[in-house]
């Protein structure tokens, strides 16, 4: 590929290896019983399960044109906007897809920084839209990271003409990786809704982790119930993709990452901006940690539905040039600013007492 990358992915072994699979046996099987009597608790009955018929990929075409590309013998899908010729800026969604990054506040983030010269291009993460799926350790970091770099290099980012990339959930986890693998590759990151990776056990990946990372690494269950709940609370809502209910490539992700740390120490350069929900203030705070430069903004929900998004990415990605008379201007009228709010703040102390 030409592109050198340190080694800084380090695979769990020895002692603690084996305190991972004794602990994913255990707690895994109590979390297997707990939503087994759950279940019965409530009275689920298997032959209750509607049958949903599967959707074809229905992406709104008006927005990109759809492409494929086969990388290391794997094919991926994207959707490209803007001039071929702009800046890189690439998207990793979150697993599984429901069409989030389709929506009208997302799209409207696409149609402005393609305004500005970008030529974005949005990426199915494997086993979501129109990309292949893949087995556990086809989805583990090492392999998932070069096929991501591979792609990018393919799509004409090298050193010299470095991308922007923008990961969500679990694609933002992926960014984590790639960045501190192939820095060299990125100008910018973003991450929204996703821990550093060396805090897996601590704060979950993705929103459906929570509570049950260790009943994930065992096989078929985590698939067939995952999906069952997701059918069951979207029985008005359309799935953007055939693939939508496809727990595998989400789950293989998130399994995957369990076995692999980042070199401690090591900081990606690129400047990032992390994006979290109000509640993970100290989560963010502990990622920041991980790079040289890093801006950390709290949102109600970090997802491409949030309303408060546009504004913090676009403010961070597309900068606002100013003429030197404007610049001059404005240095002038925030110091004409500060001694008339220390004027106003003298007078009020030396304001009379009222006359009767």
């Amino acid at each position: 590929m030409g592109v050198k990358t340190p080694k800084v992915l380090k695979v769990v072994s020895g002692w603690e290896a084996v305190e991972l699979v004794v602990k994913c046996i255990f707690i895994g099987l109590w979390q297997i019983l707990q939503i087994l009597v759950k279940r019965l608790w409530k009275g689920h009955r298997r032959k209750s399960m509607k049958k949903y018929p599967s959707v074809e990929l229905t992406v709104d075409s008006s927005i990109g044109t759809h492409c494929y590309i086969k990388v290391m013998g794997v094919k991926y899908h994207y959707v490209e906007s803007g001039p071929k010729s702009g800046k890189k800026l690439l998207v990793l969604g979150d697993a599984p897809d429901k069409g989030n990054l389709w929506g009208p506040i997302w799209s409207r983030v696409v149609r402005r920084l393609t305004e500005n010269g970008y030529h974005v291009i949005t990426v199915d993460l494997r086993g979501n839209g129109g990309s292949e799926g893949g087995s556990r350790r086809a989805l583990a970091p090492p392999r998932v990271v070069e096929e991501l770099a591979t792609l990018m290099v393919a799509l004409g980012v090298s050193k010299d003409q470095p991308a922007v990339v923008i990961g969500f959930g679990i694609g933002g986890m992926l960014t984590w990786y790639l960045a501190h693998c192939y820095g060299v590759l990125m100008s910018k990151i973003v991450v929204v809704g996703a821990p550093h990776p060396n805090q897996y056990w601590q704060n979950s990946p993705a929103s459906f982790c929570k509570g049950a990372l260790h009943f994930i690494q065992w096989p078929h269950f985590p698939e067939k119930w995952l999906a069952e709940d997701e059918l069951r609370e979207s029985d008005n809502k359309r799935w953007s993709s055939s693939r939508a209910c496809d727990w595998e490539g989400a789950l293989n992700y998130v399994r995957g990452a369990a076995w692999w740390r980042i070199e401690p120490g090591h900081r990606i350069v690129p400047p990032a901006l992390l994006i979290g929900c109000r509640e993970s203030a100290t989560q963010l705070v502990s990622s920041a940690q991980y790079c040289v430069n890093s801006a950390l903004r709290l949102i109600a929900k970090p997802d491409p539905t949030d309303p408060e998004l546009p504004a913090i990415v676009l403010e961070f990605l597309v900068a606002v040039e100013k003429s030197p008379e404007t610049e001059s201007r404005g240095l002038v009228g925030r110091m004409l600013g500060a001694v008339a709010g220390r004027g106003r703040e003298l007078t009020a102390k030396l304001v009379l007492p009222a006359q009767a």
